[in-house]
């Protein structure tokens, strides 16, 4: 098996491999992710990883939005995409699929926790609240069982591999549209084609060293809609002065300074940080004006919309019956 990683990966190699995995040992699962990440791996492996994850790991919840990024930047930001995929519920059902963290302070799941919010909900228990509150986590553990061991190793290892790409792509519920943020430029173009192939739409972003569109400098994107395209974007473009990022250590100060921005006493940096993040999120379904995105999120807050759907989601996923 890990003599096939050294050979030309093909997506059904890379698929076969990826379904086999499971069954390896710690040092041999350890020695592919290893050598993948080292040789590097293109559209094709990714979306053949993706494939068999997903075969084992599907739940239907209709059309869903999801935000995640991919991890592994090493900039210590708050939890941006877990702010805006709960931001987003307001105008769209979002399926936010996760972890807890791996190679970072805090993963989606810790800082949820930390919100308030249950997170280790059934296939049955998300639909209703998503049906509920247009809004469902999926723990990624409880959802791909079956690569618990690869999840144990990633974890011993803490650094960045496919599974950190993968992540973003193996969403069980298969959303419609989806924005993900990635942890190098290099990146940009390989998951944006690994969209294509698995048949998603959305965006692929990449802000100066960060997996979030940047407050400062230049972010890339890529256009995943009837085909590929790149833009370049600035906090001009969203009617926002620059600013820099205040590094966040724990789970903890970071669902304290998200939840501080939606009741509108957060940081300076946190609001301009998170409405970028929100109005790109828009953009991708839909709402093109990036600077009437940030005043919607502005408005939002300011009406306590935000703060409440933090609340309503909290509230009715502690209040179901545990799995």
């Amino acid at each position: 098996m890990i003599e096939a990683v050294f050979s030309s990966l093909d997506m059904e190699k890379a698929y076969e491999i990826a379904k086999k995995l499971p069954e390896l040992d710690e040092v041999e699962i350890s020695a592919i992710l290893a050598v993948l990440e080292a040789r590097k791996y293109d559209a094709d492996v990714i979306a053949g990883f993706a494939k068999a994850i997903l075969e084992k790991s599907r739940v239907e919840l209709g059309r869903v939005f999801d935000t995640s990024g991919t991890g592994g930047d090493k900039s210590e930001t708050i939890n941006v995409s877990t702010a805006v995929a709960i931001a987003t519920s307001n105008f769209t059902r979002v399926a936010k699929h996760g972890n807890r963290a791996m190679s970072s302070k805090s993963g989606s799941a810790d800082v949820l926790e930390k919100l308030g919010i249950r997170i280790d909900l059934s296939p049955e228990e998300a639909k209703g609240l998503i049906e509920k509150t247009n809004f469902a986590f999926l723990f990624a553990p409880k959802y791909h069982k079956e690569f618990a061991k690869v999840s144990g190793v990633r974890r011993k290892l803490r650094i960045r591999t496919i599974f950190n790409v993968l992540g973003p792509l193996v969403n069980p519920a298969n959303p419609e549209r989806q924005i993900i943020g990635v942890s190098s430029e290099e990146l940009l173009k390989i998951v944006a084609e690994s969209m294509e192939i698995l048949g998603r739409k959305g965006i692929v972003y990449h802000g100066n060293g960060i997996d979030e569109v940047s407050p400062f400098g230049k972010t890339t994107a890529f256009i995943v809609e009837n085909g590929i395209e790149k833009i370049e974007l600035t906090p001009r473009d969203f009617g926002v002065n620059e600013c820099k990022i205040v590094p966040c250590k724990s789970p903890e100060e970071s669902a304290n300074r998200i939840k501080a921005v939606f009741e509108n006493k957060g940081l300076k940096e946190d609001f301009v940080l998170i409405s970028m993040n929100f109005s790109l999120a828009m953009f991708a379904l839909g709402f093109e004006d990036l600077k009437e995105n940030v005043s919607i999120f502005n408005e939002k807050v300011e009406s306590g919309d935000f703060l409440r759907k933090l609340e309503e989601i909290a509230c009715r996923s502690t209040s179901s019956s545990s799995p």
